[in-house]
């Protein structure tokens, strides 16, 4: 009589780089053996990635029946070993990187956009990339009316997702891209950075968009350069071959180079501060000997900073250039960005900005320079908008009437 019939499965891995120290086909005895079912098991241990199984993984499966006669235990009874390996699926993701414009300016060369490539397969694979220039239709919600001219492709080497120029690789495909995304070293990821760059035409208006598409194909890893593209297999009719199946073998991603350009506007008035009769402003007359302010504002209302500003003022013959005129009678020339506090500048005669204040004249005084100074408190240049605190320079400096 058979009582107390229970059923233990014990399921054993192998991982395929292991099999010379678990080999593939184990006899019976050997797979139930504790000291060989327990090193097998230590040797799977790291094997199991968030992306699958590894690819050509041993799995053994062995049933044990415990059962008891008259009530007595009697000997288990052991199933042969089913072992089956683990096939390979073929699986990845591009994605814009991003999730938002690449912003770039009329004429730029070299304009990076950002993609990544990811293996969500269980099995290293070369991927072959393509770029293209899109004619018509909507990226990110911008409708492409420009091209993009001298795409390249450029991977990411040393796995900070930062373009780095003489580091990472011109070429047009991904070597051994790992299937394991666990680890901590960047180049053993899954994942790798992209880059796009392209130049842009100077015609380029504000707002015109340049649409790219990037395409990364699978294909066989195996020794360095790209391998031969990656194929599916036939029906898995044999447990222990490695079969070939497509989730995805092909993925593309779009972005969009949307030109953003400043637009900057200036605008000059003038008022007579005094006049030798003793009235000031607004009663002040402009006759000789007055002196007048002449005020320049620069406004941008455009879509992106205006940096490095430089204005040039002539100075009439009419005209007397007058110096130690604001902050407390030591500068020649207020600068005001925004809503930041003025500062001042002296303009030195001789062409050349000696003290690196921003401002000086030339060797007649007779034209005035201002350099927008680094030492003015905004980082980004004339920014944008109307309301920005840091959008509009305005620009005073007095003269004489001769």
């Amino acid at each position: 009589m058979v009582t107390g019939l229970r059923i233990r499965e014990y399921v054993t891995f192998f991982k395929k780089e292991s099999r010379s120290m678990c080999a593939f086909k184990l006899s019976l005895k050997r797979l139930l053996a504790l000291g060989s079912v327990a090193f097998c098991a230590v040797v799977y241990s790291t094997s199991v990635m968030a992306v699958g199984t590894d690819a050509g993984t041993a799995i053994g499966n062995v049933a044990t029946v415990d059962y008891k006669v008259g009530g007595i235990d009697q000997t288990p009874e052991n199933s042969p070993v089913t072992i089956f390996v683990v096939d390979q699926v073929v699986d990845l993701t591009v994605a814009e990187a991003d999730g938002v414009d690449t912003n770039v300016s009329p004429g730029e060369a070299g304009a990076i956009a950002r993609f990544t490539v990811t293996n969500t397969g269980n099995e290293t694979q070369d991927f072959s990339l393509t770029i293209a220039d899109l004619v018509g239709g909507t990226v990110l919600t911008n409708t492409d009316t420009i091209n993009a001219d001298a795409l390249t492709i450029v991977i990411d080497a040393n796995g900070n997702d930062v373009y780095d120029a003489g580091t990472d690789l011109v070429q047009s495909f991904i070597d051994e891209l790992s299937a394991d995304d666990i680890t901590a070293d960047p180049l053993l990821d899954n994942v790798v950075s992209v880059f796009i760059l392209a130049d842009i035409p100077v015609s380029a208006a504000n707002g015109a968009a340049a649409n790219i598409e990037l395409t990364a194909t699978a294909h066989k890893a195996g020794g360095a350069g790209l391998g031969a593209i990656e194929a599916e297999s036939g029906v898995d009719d044999d447990p222990a071959t490695v079969q070939i199946v497509f989730s995805n073998s092909t993925g593309s991603d779009q972005d969009s180079y949307l030109v953003a350009s400043a637009t900057l506007a200036a605008l000059k008035a003038s008022e007579v501060l005094s006049d030798p009769l003793g009235q000031t402003a607004p009663a002040a007359l402009a006759i000789p000997g007055a002196f007048v302010e002449y005020e320049v504002t620069i406004t941008n209302t455009g879509a992106m900073a205006a940096t490095e500003l430089v204005i040039t003022d002539d100075i009439q013959s009419d005209l007397t250039f007058e110096t130690g005129t604001y902050n407390g009678a030591t500068s020649d020339v207020e600068i005001v960005v925004g809503a930041s506090p003025a500062v001042y500048c002296t303009a030195e005669i001789g062409g050349v900005d000696t003290n690196a204040d921003g401002c000086f004249r030339d060797v007649a005084g007779d034209s005035l320079t201002v350099s927008i100074p680094i030492s003015i408190p905004y980082p980004t240049g004339l920014t944008v908008g109307t309301t920005a605190p840091d959008d509009q320079v305005i620009v005073r400096f007095q003269v004489s009437i001769n």
